[in-house]
């Protein structure tokens, strides 16, 4: 009840409390002043000052009305509002107050503490509307953030029920096959259905990086940068060599796979010409799956592509810092793009995968930046020809 008629009197209150302001300048001023003094041009100057400035309160008050503010947040404007104007002419009253005790003329106190009355409420105006403002976006970022997540759960819920009928199916093809044409076709199913698996649950650990509280444990980066190379290879007619001394356990989770796997498709896409990739018919992406067959026919076209790496992965526990190096044997990136080259691209929805591995790896509490070359390299712990772009992250050692 009692919340309910304040937040109809707000607007009001507020509003009058400038007007009261203004009255109190107006006695004080053309009824008091200019009889003291006998004149009227100070006073009138004087109430031009402290007789207009609270009535930004009341235009104050109006705005947020006219914006659909809610009474109870101008509520709160309101008493920021008196607030200021309390605490500002409390000092100032204080200062007066000493100066008379001291025994020391006081020319004007009347119209300087009114003055400086004025200026901490229209202050606390500004303050309270800023505080409203801030909460009010906080509000929309928790509803959108649980809307999201909903969203989020939802689809991951439907799409996992898909795969799961479009798995089951697939082995009803599988089991009734009668050409290989048709085993075949059941074998893509199923790789792209593990694959879309494998998605589903990156997504939710990107959401939950990315979320206000995300859970990091001790991750054994190597086991996953292995899923992932094997992965990729099998859908990449492209050899990667990937170097590391049994596990390296850093402060993580299941979101460094996305990591991983854009970084390596990204060395792939830039350092393999795409001409070749389109000759050998295989996406870069990793959208596209191929039969075994055509599989071994583009190993054959490439010669001896699958026989020399052209992508270089290592991973290296030094200090308190895991670092992971993915390299490729590409033209490396050019000067002018050096400084941008984790911003978001235009045209694309989702920012680029150097921007969302850039955004998870900060989620991380970790650091990515490019190499000037490999030859960064200490040789002690890893030796390649590739010189393309050199990519370093560095995670926090679990």
């Amino acid at each position: 009840m009692y919340r309910g008629v304040r937040a109809r009197l707000a607007p009001w209150l507020l509003a009058g409390f400038g007007l009261a302001f203004t009255g109190v300048a107006v006695v004080w001023h053309l009824g008091i002043e200019t009889q003291r003094i006998g004149q009227v041009g100070g006073p009138v100057l004087a109430l031009g000052l402290d007789g207009l400035l609270p009535l930004v309160l009341v235009y104050g008050s109006y705005r947020l009305v006219s914006s659909s503010t809610p009474g109870e947040q101008i509520w709160t404007v309101f008493v920021w509002s008196v607030a200021g104007s309390l605490a500002v002419g409390t000092v100032i009253g204080l200062s007066v107050f000493i100066r008379m005790m001291e025994g020391r003329t006081i020319a004007e106190p009347v119209f300087v503490t009114l003055l400086a009355m004025e200026t901490g409420a229209v202050t606390g105006l500004i303050a309270g509307t800023l505080a409203v403002r801030a909460r009010q976006d906080a509000s929309r970022a928790t509803r959108t953030a649980n809307t999201l997540s909903f969203v989020n759960d939802l689809l991951r819920h439907d799409i996992a029920n898909g795969l799961v009928v479009i798995d089951g199916r697939e082995t009803i093809i599988r089991r009734n096959a009668d050409s290989e044409t048709i085993q075949t076709a059941a074998d893509a199913i199923r790789e792209q259905v593990t694959e879309l698996d494998s998605l589903v649950d990156n997504a939710g650990a990107v959401v939950e990086t990315l979320g206000p509280d995300p859970t990091f444990e001790p991750t054994d980066v190597v086991g996953i940068a292995e899923a992932v190379i094997q992965r990729i290879e099998q859908t990449h007619p492209i050899a990667i060599e990937f170097q590391a001394s049994g596990s390296a356990m850093a402060r993580t989770n299941e979101a460094a796979r996305p990591v991983l796997r854009n970084l390596i498709e990204n060395a792939i896409e830039h350092g393999t010409p795409a001409a070749e990739l389109s000759a050998e018919g295989t996406a870069t992406d990793g959208a596209a799956l191929q039969s075994e067959a055509p599989r071994a026919e583009a190993g054959q076209s490439t010669g001896d592509k699958r026989d020399h790496p052209s992508v270089f992965v290592a991973i290296r526990e030094t200090g308190d810092v895991v670092e992971i190096h993915v390299v490729d044997d590409g033209p490396g990136i050019p000067d002018d793009r050096r400084d941008n080259i984790f911003d978001p691209r235009a045209g694309d929805t989702h920012g680029g995968g150097l921007h969302l591995v850039e955004t998870l790896v900060t989620s991380f509490g970790g650091d990515i930046y490019l190499a000037d070359s490999a030859s960064e390299f200490d040789t002690d712990f890893a030796d390649t020809d590739l010189d393309g772009a050199h990519f370093v992250v560095e995670l926090q050692r679990a």
